[in-house]
């Protein structure tokens, strides 16, 4: 395979390593407040409660279709259990945590700081995900089994570069032609698509999906429009054990950096400093 593509000023600016695994059923919230000292030693000094996330399988049996209507979802007759941030003092780390996920999340903060990088984001992951299996096996709550990876990064694409309406889309993403066969359709006043790839070379070999979703948008700080480009990579690793779920991440992380580069043009590739 060539080089992974990379860029000297990549658009991204939030970065999510979410591991699910089968839920701790005996988790209550006093388990949570006893993992917050060691979570404080380490610059996570501010707590935010949030509903908890709901579970997320890549099911190769059936097409994947949009969720329509409410689920319920049980945990063996467990009260609900929040999803509990842990935040640095500049915001711009998080570690998330609820019955059945650890997520760690890089974001860009209100300083702009350069994107860390994969390699960074990973060693932060490990750390807080050592942190974690040392206090599910002090506090006996179970044991981690993972059933599902998902990497996800979130590019915000702003006006003014490559691009300045909505409706040109074409400038920035490959898949949007503005060739229409009739001319009475032309400068729509905004996008929005998604598209699904399976992320294997073999049938017999599914490891995951790429989910890839383009949205226009303006920005909150100064109502700049901007495109929100997400893609995020989602699998079962394979062992379900830690070991496996850092590969199926590497996986998915090459198949978002290499998606990420197909489905941009080239001129916005210029402007974005493409080195390889």
């Amino acid at each position: 395979m060539t080089p992974l593509p990379e860029f000297e000023h990549p658009p991204v600016i939030e970065v999510a390593v979410s591991l699910q695994f089968e839920p701790l059923d005996t988790m209550r919230s006093v388990h949570l407040g006893s993992l917050w000292p060691a979570l404080r030693s380490m610059g996570f000094n501010a707590v935010e409660d949030h509903g908890a996330l709901e579970p997320e399988i890549e099911d190769f049996e059936v097409a994947p279709a949009p969720r329509v209507g409410i689920t319920l979802r049980a945990f063996n007759d467990a009260p609900p259990l929040p999803r509990v941030w842990f935040l640095n003092d500049s915001k711009a780390e998080l570690i998330q945590i609820q019955r059945d996920r650890v997520i760690v999340n890089w974001r860009q903060g209100a300083a702009p700081e350069p994107y860390p990088r994969y390699e960074s984001i990973m060693r932060r992951f490990r750390v807080a995900f050592d942190l974690f299996t040392r206090f599910v096996e002090t506090e006996k709550l179970g044991k981690i089994e993972p059933n599902q990876c998902e990497l996800t990064y979130v590019n915000h694409i702003p006006a003014g570069q490559g691009w300045n309406k909505h409706g040109e889309a074409g400038l920035v993403v490959t898949p949007w032609r503005e060739s229409y066969s009739d001319p009475y359709l032309s400068n729509p006043e905004d996008i929005s698509f998604r598209v699904r790839f399976r992320m294997t070379e073999e049938e017999k070999n599914l490891q995951g999906r790429l989910h890839v979703a383009l949205q226009s948008a303006y920005r909150t700080a100064d109502g700049q429009p901007i495109y929100v480009l997400t893609l995020t990579g989602r699998g079962k690793p394979q062992p379900q054990t830690l070991e496996g779920a850092l590969r199926l991440f590497d996986r998915e992380h090459e198949w978002i950096v290499r998606g990420f580069a197909s489905i941009t043009t080239s001129e916005m590739h210029q402007i974005w400093g493409r080195k390889v």
